[in-house]
């Protein structure tokens, strides 16, 4: 186990351009080895920017037409596409190849924040960020921006995932750089809300948490609530998601130390160890997935939630907002004797 060593800014910052790096150049290296995948789940937000270049509606030119990764409609919101779009220049893999070193730079530098330092780089060796990187999601960049509210625009890119990492670390400016965001989007196109609603309809893998069986039970995190690991399990468990690892990568967030993090990674990789030996047609593993997620990624997340006191310090504006709810339904509750 790493040392509990605090890094200054700078060693944080040379520490992230080295992760990125290497998280470029896996994102590169393993869509060499199959080409016919061409950028994996990448692809569809890189074509999305590249309709985008060229005046299109994504929702009507992604379209299924082949193999993966052309064998779906665009599942995502079109803020996904503006964020790839600074990268549209280059071809698809180099584009996924930095956008995946960027996110897992940006990744490196809040993980090794005070009280994790190195520690905090067992993330990296998580499935759940493997499995992003390689396929390059959004996820990885989703967690860093927890952290860094300049980010916070990417929210809009992928707001599923998002609303739990915003519930564990709210942020009005945050949430005003999204809104920015999906503003800019709608004055592109402002009827792509309904174009992604009916694409979503064509969509098999995505479902919440709780409505899996006994999935209900990750809402126990409610009761520890003022906790942001409470709150991040409790709406995670709520939203549409891919039980594939990548989307559960904010569960890492409920690591509160080096021990408890690999832990999580540990067991993230019992769960890839017994979906890839039972797997009959790789690598579309999905289904094989599914069942192993629960019990070997949320359950241990939620155990180390329920094992805290239900303490945490709440923005203001939060607390007052909760004030006022509590006050609002006392008031309109019968008075007695």
């Amino acid at each position: 186990m790493f040392a509990e060593t605090s890094l200054s800014r700078g060693e944080r910052i040379v520490i992230a351009i080295l992760i990125g790096i290497g998280g470029a150049a896996l994102s590169y290296l393993t869509l060499r080895m199959y080409p016919q995948f061409v950028a994996r789940d990448y692809t569809y937000s890189w074509r999305a920017a590249q309709a985008l270049l060229h005046g299109q509606n994504p929702y009507l030119v992604i379209r299924p037409t082949g193999p993966y990764p052309y064998e779906n409609y665009y599942y995502y919101p079109l803020p996904a596409a503006l964020v790839t779009l600074p990268l549209v220049g280059l071809a698809a893999v180099p584009s996924a190849a930095v956008f995946v070193g960027l996110s897992s730079a940006a990744l490196a530098y809040v993980v090794t924040r005070d009280g994790f330092g190195f520690r905090g780089l067992l993330v990296f060796a998580s499935v759940p960020y493997l499995t992003a990187a390689v396929l390059g999601q959004l996820t990885p960049l989703i967690v860093a921006a927890a952290f860094i509210p300049a980010l916070q625009w990417v929210y809009a890119a992928k707001p599923t995932i998002a609303a739990a990492v915003f519930a564990a670390r709210p942020s009005l400016g945050g949430a005003a750089l999204s809104v920015l965001l999906l503003l800019v989007s709608l004055i592109l196109f402002p009827h792509w809300p309904s174009d992604w609603l009916q694409a979503l309809t064509h969509t098999p893998h995505h479902r919440a948490a709780v409505v899996r069986p006994l999935g209900f039970i990750v809402l126990l995190a409610l009761l520890k609530w003022r906790t942001p690991e409470g709150r991040l399990m409790a709406v995670l468990a709520c939203v549409p998601q891919v039980f594939f690892f990548y989307d559960q990568l904010p569960l890492t967030l409920t690591a509160r130390t080096g021990r408890q993090l690999a832990l999580l990674v540990g067991l993230s990789w019992v769960a890839w160890a017994i979906t890839w030996t039972t797997c009959t047609h790789r690598p579309a593993c999905v289904e094989f997935a599914e069942p192993l997620i629960l019990p070997f990624l949320y359950l241990p997340a939620l155990i180390l939630v329920l094992r805290r006191p239900n303490e945490g310090v709440l923005p203001p504006w939060i607390d007052r907002l909760t004030q006022r709810v509590t006050s609002g339904v006392r008031a309109a509750l019968p008075r007695t004797g």
